[in-house]
């Protein structure tokens, strides 16, 4: 707490002393020699009556200020004229000694070293591992390819500088996360390159009604690289591996930057991607990274407002309930909240914990109802949700969990309809005019007892056109009678339609063929199955190799299907966190 109200007073001492435009480098109250000068006991006095703070604190907080301009003058001119620039380190994390990094520490280098250099730089001068670094800026991973100055970063910059424990176990768990990140990003990258009627994955990215979205190309190839980061941020985010989560959560904020604004404004996936960004900066202590988070909650609130309206009208009619919503904006008031705080804005701060106290108190579950919810066979997260949506109410609670499976079930139904639709005109190919062929048409020849393969074969010559395949099926003879022939020749349309026209329609006797007709019959099943399955060697669709597909097996069977699994809070951490933070408030001046 001692920190916290020393970052305040020199907080509202700068902005006091740009306020009255007093400028503690020059005399009086520097010297020639940059030694210190004089400062008046009268500003003294007036600063300690205005901000609440004791003579000593005031004079202590001004001579820090004072070395700190000094030393920032030396930096610039030092950049100016060696183009040497000094930037601002925070590690996170345990350092050798076992101890906890906080302090901030200069570094100087040039800006056109790339984001490797810097890491080597800064384990040499720290003495740990670069491997086991994640250098972020700006609220962006820094890439270790290019040079700083590509990247936005300057003189004076703030560099955040993830670390774990340097115990040889932790070593290796740090390797592996780095590794995961790696993996993540080559797993997204199959994913993308799938198409809608992937064979392998359904591939869908749908509105919050559950309605797929049509998107172009790149912009479906860059939404679904950020998902899937998204998601394994999430996944990490529950375990409680904030400094993974942090990574593949700024890696996703960089596919998502690639789509078009009006995308990212009319879905609130981009907008709990940025509290959860904000959300590990608090885990993770960092407070270095205050105006990445500021700018962040503001995007999350604007865009929260476009998707669920104003007073959360929109949502209500989509969802027929707002409540569960409600803990993304309890969230969103306290991280607000926290913000505030240390900018040194308490009076913002207190009303917007006061919000954020108000939410919760909506929030909160009666554990003898959710028990009772529970009793009915719900699972705890069903019950939390559901009695979040109906404000307590168990009765409503339980026709709006019954509801809202029932929605849930049909939106996936009718996905799963969709591409397995997909698949299968892929696989039935085009028709010679050049369209695919019509899988309802193709559906309705099956129906009518066509082999599948002559099905499909009809079609592509008739064009679409059902009633054009069937004379092609049968031409002129009885239907059953072109049936009998096409399992005879196994679905082979020109050797049918030859011996048909051979024959005058008299089927040969099975022994002709040297078979029985039903095992001529019970093969031309079993062909026909296998043509409508494409193998990974042949086929109108490339199908993932063996290796491939096992390792995106294997990457997606940790992340999370149910749509409304990230607001599943129970918000016992915002609880405490918000607790500490009204006590600190209470305790220091205003």
């Amino acid at each position: 707490m001692e920190n916290i109200g020393r970052e305040l007073l020199i907080k509202r001492l700068r902005d006091r002393l740009n306020s009255d435009k007093i400028k503690l480098w020059l005399p009086p109250y520097t010297q020639e020699n940059k030694q210190k000068g004089i400062v008046s006991k009268e500003l003294i006095s007036k600063y300690s009556q205005e901000l609440k703070f004791s003579p000593d604190e005031i004079a202590d907080g001004l001579e820090d200020l004072r070395l700190r301009a000094l030393s920032k003058l030396e930096e610039r001119e030092k950049f100016q004229t060696q183009g040497i620039a000094t930037l601002r380190v925070k590690l996170t994390g345990l350092l050798p000694n076992g101890k906890s990094s906080r302090k901030a520490f200069p570094l100087e280098c040039s800006l056109g070293i790339t984001g490797a250099d810097l890491k080597t730089l800064i384990a040499s001068q720290q003495s740990i591992q670069a491997s086991l670094l994640k250098l972020i800026c700006q609220g962006r991973i820094v890439d270790e390819n290019r040079c700083l100055n590509d990247q936005g970063i300057a003189n004076g910059s703030d560099v955040m500088a993830m670390l774990m424990s340097s115990s040889d176990t932790k070593i290796a768990q740090k390797e592996a996360e780095l590794i995961e990140v790696e993996k993540t990003r080559h797993a997204a990258e199959l994913l993308s390159s799938r198409e809608d009627d992937d064979e392998d994955f359904d591939i869908q990215i749908a509105d919050q009604t559950g309605k797929p979205l049509m998107l172009p190309k790149e912009e479906k190839k860059a939404l679904t690289v950020a998902m899937t980061f998204y998601e394994k941020g999430r996944a990490a985010l529950k375990q409680k591996k904030i400094s993974l989560a942090l990574p593949l959560f700024l890696e996703a904020d960089a596919e998502f930057r690639k789509c078009r604004s009006e995308l990212l404004q009319a879905t609130d996936n981009y907008a709990i991607l940025c509290l959860d960004i904000v959300w590990c900066y608090l885990s993770l202590k960092n407070l270095d990274q205050l105006p990445d988070a500021e700018i962040r909650l503001s995007k999350s609130e604007e865009c929260f407002k476009r998707c669920y309206g104003e007073k959360m009208e929109r949502l209500a009619s989509i969802k027929g309930g707002t409540g569960t919503e409600q803990a993304l904006f309890m969230r969103l008031y306290l991280l607000q909240g926290i913000v505030a705080f240390h900018k040194g804005d308490l009076i913002n701060a207190r009303n917007l914990f006061g919000r954020a106290e108000f939410v919760l108190t909506l929030l909160h579950v009666d554990e003898t109802q959710l028990n009772e919810v529970m009793l009915m066979g719900f699972t705890e997260r069903e019950a939390r949700l559901g009695l979040r949506a109906k404000n307590g109410n168990v009765s409503q609670a339980v026709d709006y969990i019954v509801e809202l499976k029932r929605k849930h079930e049909e939106a996936n139904k009718h996905a799963k309809k969709d591409w397995n639709r997909r698949v299968q005109s892929k696989k039935l190919g085009k028709t010679a005019g050049g369209e695919p062929v019509n899988v309802d048409h193709y559906d309705s020849l099956v129906d009518m007892e066509f082999p599948p393969g002559a099905a499909a074969e009809a079609l592509r010559q008739a064009n679409n056109d059902l009633g054009t395949a069937i004379e092609v099926t049968s031409l002129g003879f009885d239907i059953e009678i072109a049936r009998r022939f096409l399992r005879q020749y196994r679905g082979d349309i020109q050797r049918a339609v030859d011996n048909l026209l051979k024959s005058g329609g008299i089927l040969p006797h099975p022994s002709a063929s040297g078979s029985s007709t039903s095992v001529s019959e019970s093969s031309a099943s079993s062909v026909s199955a296998s043509s409508e399955t494409s193998s990974p060697e042949a086929g109108p669709s490339h199908r993932l190799k063996k290796e491939e597909k096992e390792a995106l097996d294997s990457f997606v069977s940790d992340i999370n299907t149910d749509a409304d699994d990230h607001l599943d809070l129970t918000l016992s951490e915002e609880r405490e966190i918000l607790n500490l933070y009204q006590g600190l408030l209470t305790s220091l001046p205003l």
